[in-house]
């Protein structure tokens, strides 16, 4: 016959395996989460730079199609970045 103690202790193991197994789930939630998000940035950083890489060789580019018109717009626009200090 099953005392009193004994079924207190059955009933405390069996939540205690409950709470084992919903955190271990968690866990692995979260990090299943934070693995996804680690790549997410990384793919996000990769795209910038391709971006910002394409940008500099368009600019490149339109320099040497265009250099006086380069030289102009530089000239313009430090002009007005010496007004606006001022």
């Amino acid at each position: 016959m099953a005392t009193f103690t004994d079924k207190a202790n059955e009933a405390i193991d069996k939540g205690a395996d409950v709470a084992d197994t919903a955190i271990i789930g968690a866990a692995e939630a979260a990090s299943n989460a934070t693995a996804k998000a680690k790549h997410l940035a990384h793919d996000a950083v990769d795209s910038g730079r391709d971006t910002l890489e394409g940008a500099l060789i368009c600019a490149k580019d339109m320099v040497r199609a265009n250099p006086l018109m380069a030289i102009a717009t530089v000239a313009a626009v430090a002009y007005l970045w010496g007004r606006i200090n001022r």
